[in-house]
């Protein structure tokens, strides 16, 4: 009888199939709603354009033909290879200056109140037009400027998640590799750094997707090379839909990088480190 009991208490080979199934289903049908809902946006903008000038809201087909003569020309190219370097500095640089700060704050709590308490509050409320002016009085109208507005503009974004996830770390298990090491090196790269892995990517892909907005408001304003510049352009001549087509363009790259680099490394990271 007992025997008998499990057999039935185990799921059947219809049981096991369906499951799955209902699950391989599931992607199937966001990918549809995603398609229904940009082919809806697409219909709608399609339609209100054919009742505002095209100097206000250019058709989809206008932007789709701007997009690809702007993209298939070299110095298109080139300003938007400038843009993505400032991008890609910027994070870096404002990344690693939140982790060094905050490491700083966690080894010597005496700082908390200066960095969390005072330096973080200003940094968040200080505008990211107000670092784009100074940077222009101190260091004129090149890169250099472009770099140090947006990694200011970002520093507070990243200090306080790497700081958050600081003070969510395991006492425990904190305190058990004090025990097997007193080397804060050792620590940090063994214990403290595999376990702040999900606060790291949130605060990665929080900048990344940030830094656009922060490096083309400041590329207009500076002048400096870049697709800021070339909103700067299209705007000094009412060229929308080429202002559109930087938009698109920008939508597309965040997108792609967040879901297919950051998020597929912050998967295959957590898996090897059980976070």
């Amino acid at each position: 009888m007992q025997m008998a009991a499990e057999r039935l208490s185990e799921p059947t080979g219809d049981d096991r199939t369906a499951m799955p199934a209902g699950k391989r289903w599931r992607p199937a049908r966001r990918t549809i709603a995603t398609v229904l809902f940009i082919a809806f946006v697409l219909v709608a903008w399609q339609i209100y354009s054919l009742f505002v000038p095209p100097v206000q809201v250019p058709s989809p087909l206008r932007v789709a033909g701007r997009f690809y003569t702007m993209w298939s020309d070299p110095g298109f190219l080139l300003y938007a290879g400038y843009t993505l370097q400032h991008v890609l500095a910027s994070v870096t640089l404002a990344f690693s200056l939140a982790l060094t700060i905050a490491l700083l704050v966690y080894f010597f709590p005496v700082l908390d109140t200066a960095v969390y308490g005072r330096l973080a509050p200003f940094l968040n409320s200080f505008p990211g037009i107000g670092w784009a002016f100074l940077a222009l009085i101190w260091l004129g109208i090149n890169s250099q400027a472009v770099i140090f507005s947006a990694t200011a503009a970002m520093l507070p974004l990243a200090m306080i998640n790497i700081g958050a996830g600081l003070r969510e770390l395991n006492r425990e298990t904190i305190e058990m590799s004090v025990s097997f090491s007193r080397s804060p090196m050792r620590r940090i790269r063994l214990i403290i750094l595999p376990m702040l892995f999900p606060y790291f990517f949130a605060s990665l892909r929080l900048c990344f997707g940030v830094s656009f907005q922060i490096v083309l408001i400041v590329e207009l304003l500076c002048g400096a090379k870049g697709l800021g510049s070339i909103i700067n352009f299209a705007r000094s001549r009412y060229w929308t839909d080429m202002i559109f087509a930087v938009a698109i363009l920008i939508l597309v790259v965040v997108y792609l990088v967040d879901r297919l680099v950051l998020a597929r490394m912050q998967d295959r990271i957590g898996k090897v480190y059980n976070v």
